[in-house]
């Protein structure tokens, strides 16, 4: 009788085969997370995301190892990116949205189009600026009474206001003669529709502290403040703010006129200090001179330097219709009168102002630059100068500013010496 022989039990070779396969791919997991690296370049940065600069040591710090106090430490590309700033602010003269006034005939005679009542190239400019800033010379208003005896007096729709937002503004200037044409309920009615556009107003309040409270913003990290007083009428009937009532903020010296009581350009001063003391840059705005005067007043020129020295970094002027001198003042920049922007239907000068400002906080370098752009106010329309017209006009500038400054290609304006 045969004998049958067990058959020996082995591993099944389908199984071996699995195992293997894990063993394998848990080992090249394992070599690949032994021998990953971090980018050194750090990669980009989120969208949305700001990234601080700091600065870290090369060397590992604890018990056995400290940095070495003499060893500098050399910032990364990205944090001295975040240590330098470029800022443009940009400022227009005086604007009119006067209801049935001669900008709003022009404006609806061309289908409402913009660019057919002021350049492209000067809006575009306007919109690119980090702040924009434009003298707001009427009332947005459908109630009040004119004010008795005043010649001009303006008041536009507040659905007008849009327009501002089509010209890329981003500060209307209030400290004017023209804030209070239709009386107190004009003033109002005005800084309401501003505040509802989003757009800021200064130089105005419901009362002094606020008329003089500057508007602050904040651009690549710096704060620029911005105050605006006015001194522009010769019969004042515009009233400066008080506790209790709403006005303008107004910058008249005593002896100016009998009416003025009080040293307001002394409060102007406080209000540059102010704004001094909470911001990196700040600049004065004010409303002066006479209408279609050759020369600028002599108080102009001797209150510039009194803003400058209380902290002011620039002077923005206006008011004349006109465009006035420029001039420069232990190196910071005055624009005495930046002339109508689009207001009515003279023919005559006008301008766009840029302030650049520049800074590295690594070295403390910071500097403003003034760029001047000459346009002209014709039929209604702005449009900027180039060719044989600008040449006209720089010459034009240079002339009134007593050759006092020069006037480079590219619009920057420099003192002559």
């Amino acid at each position: 009788m045969a004998v049958r022989r067990k058959r020996k039990q082995g591993i099944n070779p389908v199984i071996l085969y699995a195992v293997l396969a894990v063993c394998v791919v848990l080992g090249i997991i394992s070599i690949i997370k032994m021998t990953k690296k971090e980018p050194s370049d750090g990669g980009k940065q989120p969208t949305g995301v700001t990234q601080q600069a700091t600065k870290t040591p090369d060397k590992p710090t604890g018990p056995e190892t400290t940095p070495d106090p003499t060893e500098e430490i050399t910032p990364t590309p990205t944090e001295v990116a975040d240590m330098s700033y470029d800022i443009t602010l940009c400022f227009c003269g005086d604007i009119n949205f006067e209801d049935g006034g001669i900008p709003m005939t022009k404006l609806e005679s061309v289908g409402g189009d913009l660019t057919k009542c002021i350049s492209p190239e000067l809006l575009a400019k306007m919109r690119a600026a980090d702040i924009t800033v434009i003298n707001n010379e009427f009332t947005y208003t459908t109630r009040g009474t004119a004010t008795a005896g005043k010649a001009w007096t303006f008041r536009a729709n507040p659905s007008r206001v849009s327009l501002l937002h089509e010209m890329g503004v981003d500060i209307a200037i209030l400290a004017n003669n023209h804030a209070y044409d239709y009386g107190e309920v004009s003033l109002t009615d005005t800084m309401e529709t501003l505040k509802n556009a989003g757009i800021d107003y200064v130089g105005a309040g419901y009362n002094l502290a606020e008329a003089k409270t500057p508007v602050y913003k904040t651009v690549q990290g710096k704060t620029i403040a911005f105050v605006a007083a006015s001194r522009a009428e010769k019969n004042i009937m515009t009233p400066m703010a008080t506790d209790t009532k709403p006005g303008i903020l107004r910058c008249y010296r005593i002896g100016d006129d009998p009416k003025i009581k009080t040293d307001e350009e002394a409060v102007f001063v406080e209000a540059i200090r102010e704004a001094r003391q909470h911001a990196d840059f700040v600049i004065a705005i004010v409303h002066w001179g006479a209408d279609y005067q050759e020369k600028i007043e002599q108080v102009q020129i001797d209150s510039a330097k009194v803003y400058l020295d209380a902290g002011a970094d620039a002077i923005i002027g206006g008011h004349s219709h006109k465009p006035d001198p420029i001039d420069f003042y232990k190196g910071k920049p005055i624009v005495y009168g930046y002339s109508n922007f689009w207001f009515n239907d003279k023919d005559l000068g006008s301008m766009l102002i840029e302030l650049k400002i520049h800074g590295d906080d690594a070295t403390g370098e910071q500097h403003i630059d003034l760029y001047y752009t000459p346009a002209r106010q014709k039929n209604v329309t702005t449009t900027i100068l180039l060719g044989a017209d600008r040449e006209k006009e720089v010459a034009n500038m240079l002339k009134i500013s007593g050759n006092k400054i020069k006037i480079a290609e590219d619009g920057l304006v420099t003192p002559a010496e």
